[in-house]
């Protein structure tokens, strides 16, 4: 240990970062092997120089000029801006198990590893109980009812920022965790309430040295083959060269992570964060702000949020793609399509089918969702809510023009959903979800007691009840034949 030590301070070549509050420097190797080898990232070189600390009350248009316009793309620290929150006052673990122990939440395994799926599904309470001595961190949607004790920063509260803040995550452990060096999709203010955690910041123009690629269709990134807690110099030598910046945060610091900006995080003892991510596709616009006035007292709750969580709610929005994302992709297998789904027949040049709409749906899925009657009702459902003229056809302009809510559905349906439950059949009887501005919650009883959303639409008249009737039966008769087979039929109308 004297030997190390000795080393730290006489070694001007070591990364002296590792002497504050956490690490010591790695020993010489007389230029034998890298430095940093089989060591974490960052061993390998002094960082440059320490992020700007952003003023607290920046507004809007200095902060996007600065730091998210093309000239700026840069990180910053906003240093106590949390502080006098009344999470980073009372969130202690007995008073989180007494108000949100009820709350679902998903768990990771501390040191990422994103080939490997290591989530799973617990209460807030469980794992309070547990965390201590497992392997697990949560990382998962913030429940509406904690919004509220946790503040806003004042430069999301007005303009652009504030009509396109998407999803609010939580994040707590017990220390010793790390992330992978990666990028994300969207803008990210990440909010220390408890705890240290370190950041190393990475510009976009290091990838290369990373071995990773910029992802336009997905957004973010990461190494897949670098561990970031013994980094191979020898075999992946091009990290070496890696440039970064490095800063600590502490209870009540916040950190602005640019949308596509490489970062890896490590969290020492007990931590708790709230992330806040918004939209980085939208232009800011100047004009937007009005008469709106920041304060240093508004919480998040008082905000718009795409992605949401309340107790009862079956999803936990988290992870999803995004609505102008889904929205796109949308628009874009539009434009690029083709008669692999197109068995029923008619004009195509005005927009889909109902038929071609809810088998592209099951194309586009990605995860295990079991094909029956329940789940083509909830597809269905969706199809109806887009066909806003009542012509049995989804356009193009109807895509284009379709509400975030529909969107969130599409994204509920097609990517693999985080359960507010370990188990859920979704063809049981009792499963119908659709989005509130589709179909009422009265007029959601009246399906569910008919068990058909056919029937309920043509009771109701939405759609022309022979058109669709036949294309409906035509769509169940092609789906058992050639998938599940004319037996599964029968059984299941049984």
């Amino acid at each position: 240990m004297i030997w190390l030590i000795l080393v730290a301070l006489f070694d001007s070549s070591a990364p002296s970062i590792w002497f504050k509050d956490t690490f010591l420097t790695p020993p010489v190797t007389c230029g034998l092997i890298p430095p940093g080898h089989l060591y974490p990232f960052g061993y390998h070189k002094q960082p440059l120089q320490q992020m700007d600390v952003i003023p607290n009350d920046i507004s809007a248009e200095e902060f996007d000029e600065t730091y998210v316009e093309p000239d700026g793309h840069r990180p910053g620290i906003f240093r106590g801006l949390q502080k006098h929150s009344k999470a980073a006052q009372d969130w202690n673990d007995k008073y989180l198990e007494e108000n949100f122990g009820d709350y679902k939440v998903l768990t990771e395994i501390k040191h990422e590893l994103r080939q490997e799926f290591g989530k799973s599904l617990n209460t807030l309470s469980k794992f309070l109980e547990e965390y201590n001595t497992t392997n697990q961190y949560v990382v998962t949607v913030l429940p509406d009812d904690m919004r509220r004790e946790v503040l806003m920063p004042p430069f999301l509260q007005c303009g652009t920022y504030s009509r396109n803040l998407l999803e609010l995550n939580l994040w707590m452990g017990s220390g010793d965790t790390a992330s992978q060096v990666h990028y994300d999709a969207d803008h990210n203010v990440h909010c220390l309430i408890a705890g240290k955690k370190s950041f190393f910041m990475i510009h976009p123009d290091q990838y290369e040295k990373l071995y990773m690629e910029r992802l336009e269709h997905t957004g973010s990134n990461y190494c897949p083959d670098i561990n970031q807690n013994e980094v191979d110099m020898i075999e992946d030598s091009s990290v070496s060269d890696v440039d970064y910046q490095w800063d600590m945060l502490y209870p009540g610091d916040c950190i602005f992570i640019p949308a596509q900006y490489s970062h890896q995080v490590r969290s020492y003892g007990r931590s708790i964060s709230v992330t806040i991510l918004w939209d980085p596709t939208v232009q800011f616009d100047k004009n937007s702000i009005g008469d709106c006035v920041p304060n240093n007292t508004s919480s998040i709750a008082d905000h718009n949020v795409v992605w949401n969580y309340k107790l009862e709610d079956i999803f936990l929005d988290v992870g999803y793609a995004t609505p102008h994302i889904m929205r796109k992709e949308l628009i874009g297998v539009w434009e690029q399509w083709t008669e692999k789904i197109s068995y029923t027949k008619g004009d195509d040049s005005t927009g889909w089918t109902y038929n071609q709409f809810v088998s592209l749906m099951f194309d586009m899925k990605r995860w295990s969702l079991p094909e029956c009657k329940y789940t083509r009702n909830w597809v269905a459902l969706i199809a109806h809510g887009l066909d806003t003229n009542h012509d049995l056809r989804i356009s193009p302009t109807e895509l284009s023009e379709s509400s975030d809510l529909l969107m969130k559905a599409v994204s509920h349906f097609i990517d693999a959903p985080n359960l507010n439950d370990e188990i859920y059949d979704f063809c049981k009887k009792e499963f119908f979800y659709v989005p509130p501005e589709v179909v009422t919650a009265a007029e959601m009883e009246e399906i569910k007691t008919m068990g058909s959303a056919e029937k309920w639409m043509k009771q109701r008249g939405y759609v022309a009840s022979k058109n669709f009737s036949e294309m409906f039966s035509d769509f169940l008769e092609y789906i058992h034949d050639t998938i599940h087979g004319k037996d599964e039929e029968d059984e299941e109308d049984d």
